[in-house]
């Protein structure tokens, strides 16, 4: 009687091969990667969410601040500005009243002023305008002047990419020897796509060919570090002279107060008066304005005191 032959488990033409463990492991570690992607980039949104919660937060108390302090002092502030509009309203009647014919000619000083600080702040603008077209056309200048460099250290480096580029062949054709004699066909076929790859971008050219296109490039980059050079120069000039019309205009209307009192005051001296008279007046004229910016009458009393002061 024969006997009945057992399935040998490792004879795989009764059925498909079973799944290949590496495949399903590369498989997995893809995965993995694309969840620590999603990851990564959950943690840095994390990150940029509490950044501005914490900014926020910063804002939120800070206003809270200057509303409280300026709740405090608001009533002190229009009582300030009541107390000075006051002022203003007996001080301006007076001093149009008095002025007489210097009026025409101090406010003729006042327009030259206002009318030459003006035409600083053009010609700043102006500058600013110069100085921002000068500073992008120097950012692009030494961009070509980055692209040329490029381009001369590819051609000056030609022979050791050719030389990197024969010993790839080399080692794919090393490679695709062993595959043949294992017959991996597979492989064969991938290494000889490669190979004609890398095969199709190599072309050693002529000396006088390399020597012709290193001059080329080299005259190319000279020419762009000219121009960057140039472009920097300029942008640095306008820079410059944008920086000091910047500070002119800025000590002239901080100083216009001063500088306009003090030609008034040249052109229009005050009268001189006798040292007792003087004295006496300018007590009482001190003790008259210390009255008049203080708290404003609320009864007729600031009548009689505007109508003093208009009789004076």
């Amino acid at each position: 009687m024969s006997q009945t032959q057992r399935p040998n488990p490792f004879d795989h033409r009764r059925g498909p091969e079973p799944p290949d463990p590496t495949e399903r492991l590369a498989k997995l570690e893809d995965e993995l990667k694309q969840f620590q992607a999603r990851i990564d980039d959950l943690t840095r949104q994390q990150t940029a969410l509490q950044t501005d919660a914490s900014d926020l937060k910063t804002f939120v108390q800070e206003v809270r601040d200057t509303l409280t302090s300026y709740g405090a002092q608001i009533k002190d502030l229009e009582n300030q500005l009541q107390t000075l509009q006051y002022f203003y309203n007996q001080k301006q009647k007076m001093v149009m009243a008095a002025i007489g014919d210097q009026k025409g000619p101090i406010d003729e000083l006042i327009r030259e002023f206002d009318y030459e600080t003006e035409r600083m702040t053009e010609r700043l603008e102006e500058l600013t305008d110069k100085f921002n077209e000068a500073s992008d056309a120097a950012t692009q200048a030494n961009n070509e002047q980055t692209a040329k460099q490029n381009e001369y250290n590819k051609a000056t480096g030609y022979q050791q990419t050719i030389v990197d580029r024969l010993a790839h062949l080399t080692k794919l054709s090393t490679s695709i020897t062993q595959a043949g004699s294992s017959n991996d066909t597979a492989s064969m076929y991938f290494e000889i796509l490669e190979f004609q790859n890398v095969l199709d971008r190599t072309e050693i050219v002529s000396q006088h060919q390399l020597a012709v296109e290193l001059k080329q490039k080299l005259g190319e980059l000279d020419l762009a570090r000219e121009q960057a050079r140039a472009k920097t120069a300029e942008m640095t000039r306008l820079q410059t002279e944008q920086a000091a019309q910047q500070k002119a205009v800025a000590d002239r209307r901080s100083g216009r107060q001063q500088k306009l009192l003090k030609e008034i005051q040249n052109k229009f001296p005050a009268p001189a008066q006798p040292t007792g008279a003087a004295s006496s007046t300018g007590a009482a004229g001190s003790a008259s304005g210390t009255s008049s910016s203080t708290t404003p009458p609320a009864t007729s009393s600031g009548t009689a005191t505007a109508a003093s002061v208009q009789k004076k």
